[in-house]
């Protein structure tokens, strides 16, 4: 199955540009950052940012608010949705590629 870029989807969903509501709507979905195939687990208001996990990623340990380790947990990937500009897609959003049957039309 082919791979889209995350923008393409996003342009093929109606009206230009993308909204936090049509990211949400990918929640659950299988993608791939830098290759890495991933669940896209959430989207984030407030900075704007979505939430990746790795499928298959052996746990990290996670340390807690004064650097010691903690305890076992999965891997995650908080990227950004948009750029400084607060318009432009950001640069580690655009490494997303999400299957081509995703998008609405069914391409």
């Amino acid at each position: 199955m082919p791979l889209v870029p995350a923008a393409a989807i996003m342009k093929r969903m109606g009206t230009p540009g993308i909204t936090l509501e049509r990211l949400r709507a990918l929640v659950g979905a299988e993608l791939r950052y830098q290759g890495i195939p991933c669940i896209l687990i959430d989207v984030l208001d407030q900075p704007p940012v979505v939430v990746l996990r790795p499928i298959g990623a052996a746990p990290v340990i996670q340390a807690d608010n004064f650097g010691k380790p903690m305890r076992h947990a999965p891997q995650l990937f908080e990227l950004p949705v948009f750029a400084p500009d607060g318009v432009s897609l950001s640069a580690e959003l655009k490494l997303i590629n999400v299957p081509g049957d995703l998008s609405p039309s069914g391409d």
